[in-house]
């Protein structure tokens, strides 16, 4: 039977919605593409070199990662404020000490962009952490605001969601609770040099090692390991009470 989770999603401002278990994201087990809910086009997602599962989509930690190619030359979907809000379940099969991106796009060695990363620390102890840095800088170096790590507290092989919100402000949410709330440089998401598809401007990318380099291997920057659930993206910064009945609502189906 066909599994229907996002109609009871906020639906002011959304722009991205792909779910690995809804049938009308994922129609096919083992095919490359999970096509957007939302009603906005060019929002499509991409399992690049790896494939989608009944449920979720493996992710390989060797080279697999999901791309949204038009997201680079798209306005509609490269918002000046936003909401990220990802499901995914972190494989405890990595090493100590290693770091990828939950959600990313552009790149370090230039301008505008952005990094959700999770840092596996020390992997025994069970205590991965998530941080959000975004740049202010338009000229060829990535200048940027973050906010501190924050523990991802259901741990490895489990379910977790992130959510963070961006506009004047970066706050950072870790199943359902707000853990990090910091101000930035500028008031607007920079994007490239200052524009779309400029500078070191890449589409968004998911469970990668880094936008720019999304299955990098160099002893400290490692492509993601682990299950990828649903990811939705929306032009505004949803409020405290949104995101917290958001994570009530898909916590359940989550094991949460």
């Amino acid at each position: 039977m066909a599994q229907h989770f996002s109609p009871k999603l906020p639906t002011d401002g959304l722009l991205i919605v792909l779910d690995a278990a809804d049938r009308l994201s994922n129609p096919s087990s083992g095919g490359s593409t999970l096509t957007s809910l939302a009603a906005i086009s060019g929002a499509n997602g991409t399992v690049a070199n790896g494939s989608t599962g009944v449920n979720t989509v493996p992710i390989d930690g060797t080279n697999d990662y999901i791309v949204l190619n038009d997201t680079q030359t798209s306005q509609t979907l490269s918002p000046p404020h936003a909401t990220f809000n990802i499901w995914f379940k972190p494989s405890s099969q990595v090493l100590n000490s290693r770091a990828n991106s939950l959600i990313s796009r552009g790149n370090y060695n230039t301008a505008g962009g952005f990094f959700i990363h999770m840092y596996t620390n020390n992997v025994s102890t069970n205590q991965p952490t998530v941080q959000a840095s975004f740049s202010y800088s338009t000229t060829n170096s990535y200048s940027y605001n973050s906010t501190s790590t924050a523990l991802l507290t259901k741990g490895f092989d489990k379910w977790n969601n992130v959510t963070v919100t961006i506009d004047q402000r970066m706050k950072l949410y870790v199943n359902g609770e707000l853990e990090q709330d910091s101000g930035r440089s500028v008031a607007e998401i920079v994007y490239g040099n200052g524009a779309i598809n400029t500078g070191g401007d890449t589409p968004l990318v998911l469970l990668s090692g880094l936008s720019y380099a999304p299955t990098i291997s160099n002893g400290y920057w490692e492509p993601f390991k682990g299950e990828f659930g649903c990811f939705q993206m929306w032009n505004r910064t949803l409020t405290n009470e949104e995101q917290f009945s958001l994570y009530k609502m898909q916590k359940v189906r989550f094991g949460h």
